[in-house]
């Protein structure tokens, strides 16, 4: 797929749905990545979107992707298609809170078994509750050790929905 590098802050404006211009950028899809920087608490060299650009060079969102390393271009390149995997949701957006509300609501009503530390086995939860808080929690994985974090203050801002060592 045709890749741009842009700034971290136009990625993360787009991903939050914001209108978004990429100054001089041709039209078509295109799958963004950050450019390499030293800002904190930003991605670097990470792929985090797949884009349509109009002609008046405004971004929209056609998906959220797994983020994977790519090194930084100053023109379009090709990034291989079997690197890139969509996302089924949009973590910057509504849909991440409306999937951490269920979690909660489902918690809050929960009157079963706990596990030794207090956590609800996962065998407890419904699929259509704990698949999409276990996709939300790899995801955030797999972008973390992109971001500029040399004290993490970030990580410790992105707490999983899941303990780690709850039963499947």
């Amino acid at each position: 797929m045709q890749t741009l590098s842009i700034s971290p802050q136009n990625l993360l404006t787009i991903l939050i749905r914001q209108q978004t211009i990429l100054s001089h950028a041709p039209s078509g899809q295109f799958l963004l990545a950050t450019h390499k920087h030293a800002q904190l608490n930003l991605p670097s060299e990470m792929a985090g979107c797949i884009v349509y650009i109009d002609d008046q060079s405004q971004a929209t969102l056609v998906a959220l992707v797994h983020p994977f390393h790519v090194a930084q271009h100053d023109s379009i390149f090709d990034t291989d298609d079997r690197l890139i995997h969509r996302e089924p949701y949009n973590w910057f957006g509504p849909q991440a809170l409306v999937i951490e509300k269920k979690l909660n609501d489902f918690s809050k009503t929960y009157d079963g078994p706990l596990t030794e530390d207090g956590a609800i086995p996962r065998n407890y939860i419904p699929d259509n509750i704990a698949q999409p808080a276990l996709l939300s929690d790899e995801y955030w994985n797999s972008y973390l050790p992109f971001v500029n974090d040399p004290t993490g203050s970030f990580a410790q801002q992105v707490q999983p929905l899941f303990k780690h060592n709850q039963n499947s």
